[in-house]
């Protein structure tokens, strides 16, 4: 028994430490900042966690790219993700309605957030662009692969302001933003896996890799369990719908094909090509389908309909 609460413990900590702590940071002056409804909070929480997502879709395609693994995915991810990211950061600041995101944003704090982001993004644009566009030089593939957490440093802290900022009890409780926040993390840690995995097998290997690598693969199945089953004292509620818990059960499949592979490059061995180039395809499917399942978490956190 003691041994069962040991690990629950472990596991509570891993996802507090490294999930939900900032969240826990109620904002003192949360009624002088309650949004409306009409502010799109949901779809602001999910593309600025979209953001923490493309800062490692791009050095893991750009990986995958260099080392000659699935290059016409990688090429692909690699053209597409700074155009993503770009948009979305753009749409943040001054809203987009192809996004839903109506309104401009106006709150100092959130500002500083979205312009501290852009400041550590641009240098990885460009160097991400030159991969794409077969300019790049050593220097450009060294910024991306060992600057993007800079970028990913940014992206948490902007995510964890906009929850603050637009938890609002009389329309989407901070429960629901969370669980939206958590489940699009998820999303990033596909690629973070993906990234460090690839890196763990590259000339650009640095000694922390496995170890960050292991630490990844840690939460990304702690969180998905969680998220599955509920996980009532750090405030996680199990899927609030069937087709939630069934989409879950989808990214758990997926993480059961891939999980073999990444455990074997974590343990020092080499892939083959066929398992490596799987590997990748398997990720990016994986974050696929966990990004349907963080679109189901958007819908269910919006209030119901007045008179329903």
């Amino acid at each position: 028994m003691l041994t069962k609460f040991r690990r629950l413990a472990a596991l509570s900590a891993v996802i507090l430490t490294t999930v939900t702590s900032p969240l826990h940071a109620q904002n003192t002056t949360l009624g002088a900042n309650l949004q409306t409804p009409e502010e799109n909070a949901e779809e602001r929480i999910n593309f600025s966690g979209k953001l923490r997502m493309l800062s490692q879709r791009i050095p893991s395609a750009a990986c995958h790219l260099v080392r000659g693994v699935d290059v016409e995915g990688a090429s692909a991810l690699l053209n597409s993700a700074p155009a993503e990211f770009e948009k979305i950061l753009t749409a943040l600041e001054f809203g987009d309605p192809d996004l839903n995101i109506q309104e401009p944003e106006t709150r100092r704090k959130t500002l500083a957030r979205i312009h501290e982001l852009r400041a550590r993004w641009e240098p990885m644009k460009a160097a991400a662009d030159a991969v794409a566009n077969g300019t790049a030089t050593d220097a450009d593939i060294d910024y991306i692969l060992t600057n993007n957490m800079n970028v990913l440093g940014a992206a948490i802290p902007l995510v964890s302001e906009l929850v603050k900022q637009y938890s609002n009890p009389n329309a989407v409780s901070h429960a629901n933003l969370m669980l939206i926040d958590i489940s699009g993390r998820q999303r990033m840690l596909t690629q973070k896996m993906s990234k460090e995995s690839c890196i763990a097998a590259s000339s650009y290997r640095k000694d922390t890799t496995l170890d960050d690598l292991a630490g990844t693969m840690r939460i990304f199945e702690a969180s998905l369990n969680a998220l599955r089953h509920g996980m009532a004292n750090v405030g996680i509620m199990p899927p609030p719908n069937g087709t939630i818990s069934s989409g879950l059960d989808v990214v758990l499949t997926d993480w059961s094909e891939v999980k073999p592979m990444l455990t074997q490059v974590r343990t020092g061995d080499v892939l083959e090509p066929e398992k490596d180039a799987f590997k990748f395809r398997q990720l990016n499917t994986t974050m696929v389908n966990m990004n349907k399942v963080v679109g189901l978490y958007v819908q269910a956190a919006k209030p119901a309909p007045a008179g329903s």
